[in-house]
């Protein structure tokens, strides 16, 4: 019943504002003469009812007969000043509204820049630990043993892969993982997420994924991630081995084969790295186990992916452990500031 009611008072008005000319100027509206189609339904044509509606006393006091001839023009003037001022005073409402949500979002954003500034300053977000490299790539000694001793890091005794036969003996073992679909489907999620390792794989284990404070744990962690993947490249370079699939071509990977070599599986040197980091850094903590099974895992993932040799995963894991006396020397005050993090 109310709805019918302001229904009808809204088409009076239109009715009303309808029966008038008017001419807008920036800052007003001015009436003019009565519109020769006065009343007429600009979308129905010529309604009969329109003037009765127009004069409705009650409604618009004025504009009956007794009425002067502006009274109309100057009642409609109103009308729409009035419509105009709720209009102004709702784009008001929202500008402010706008604007105090673009500030609201504009501090946000600046607490969240200052915060990544702040966590840069950390080594969170380096990209590239150049000065830890440097360290391994020491200027030459006069001291010849030194000297000597200097790239050593490149030449570490890792055993070399398998050869054909036994190459062979693995593609068979690749191929019968292959054939368990399952398990594959099971472990795809996992190993579509670490095909790039982020620090979160290890962060999660020990509970401070969500907290602050551990700036520096963080980013120890990225920055063996990154050193790590460039002596890893210098060995693949090195043993020069073919991936599976290019062995064996019924091998079908779960993700596309990258362009470098096969040996030593650089995920499986990347994330034991961290955990034997982490395990000198702090031997007695409960999680350092948890860190060696998460990096056993991932990868374990990737030779359900099809891209390595069980081979590749022990060389990775071998290299890490021979890499980490250099790694720490390179990282030395690093791994000093996560164990005032955590002591």
């Amino acid at each position: 019943m109310e709805a019918d009611t302001a229904h009808e008072s809204q088409s009076k008005l239109v009715l009303f504002l309808n029966s008038y000319k008017f001419r807008i100027e920036p800052d007003t509206v001015l009436p003019c003469e009565p519109r020769d189609d006065a009343g007429a339904d600009p979308l129905a044509g010529a309604s009969p009812a329109a003037p009765d509606a127009v004069s409705e006393p009650a409604l618009f006091p004025g504009t009956g007969e007794d009425a002067s001839p502006l009274a109309g023009p100057m009642m409609a003037t109103m009308a729409v000043a009035s419509v105009l001022t709720s209009v102004a005073n709702k784009s008001v409402l929202n500008k402010a509204s706008l604007n105090k949500n673009k500030n609201k979002n504009k501090n946000k954003n600046k607490n969240k820049n200052k915060s990544t500034m702040d966590g840069a300053s950390l080594g969170v977000s380096q990209l590239i630990p150049s000065f830890e490299l440097r360290r391994l790539h020491q200027q030459p000694s006069r001291n010849a043993y030194t000297a000597a001793r200097r790239f050593t890091w490149e030449m570490l005794d890792i055993l070399p892969p398998p050869g054909p036969d036994y190459t062979r003996l693995e593609t068979t073992v690749l191929l019968s993982m292959q054939r368990r679909d399952r398990e594959r489907v099971r472990r795809l999620p996992d190993i579509q997420i670490e095909s790039t390792i982020s620090v979160g794989e290890f962060t999660r284990a020990l509970h401070i994924e969500d907290l602050g404070g551990f700036e520096q744990t963080e980013g120890l962690f990225q920055a063996i991630l990154t050193a790590c993947e460039y002596v890893g490249l210098i060995y693949k370079s090195q043993f020069n081995r073919l991936r599976p699939n290019q062995f064996e071509p019924m091998l079908r990977p779960l993700l596309a084969v990258p362009v470098h070599e096969s040996y030593p599986s650089n995920h499986s040197f990347q994330c034991f790295s961290i955990a034997f980091a982490f395990s000198t850094i702090l031997p007695e903590h409960p999680a350092t186990d948890e860190l060696a099974r998460i990096a056993q895992n991932v990868a374990e993932n990737r030779e359900w992916a099809g891209l390595h040799y069980p081979s590749d995963t022990q060389a990775g894991r071998d290299l890490a452990r021979r890499f980490a006396p250099y790694l720490h020397d390179a990282f030395g005050p690093l791994f000093q500031a996560v164990h005032d993090e955590w002591v």
